[in-house]
């Protein structure tokens, strides 16, 4: 079996765009908001009354099929 010496090691910051792009991995404020909402579902109100995370608690039920 031949080695091939020509491929580059990616960096970090390369792997991680090539996952975020693949849609391996989700980034950015929406993601930050579901997985925020998700947690708030799982464990209680930690985060004082705001309309944002209201929606997002609401959009994540709705989505996973929960009343």
């Amino acid at each position: 079996m031949s080695t091939n010496t020509a491929m580059k090691p990616l960096t970090t910051d390369q792997h991680t765009l090539g996952r975020i792009e693949r849609g391996e991995i989700r980034a950015g404020r929406e993601a930050a908001r579901e997985i925020a909402a998700r947690a708030e579902a799982a464990y209680g109100d930690v985060w004082p009354a705001d309309h944002a995370w209201a929606q997002a608690v609401t959009a994540v039920a709705q989505k996973d099929g929960a009343q």
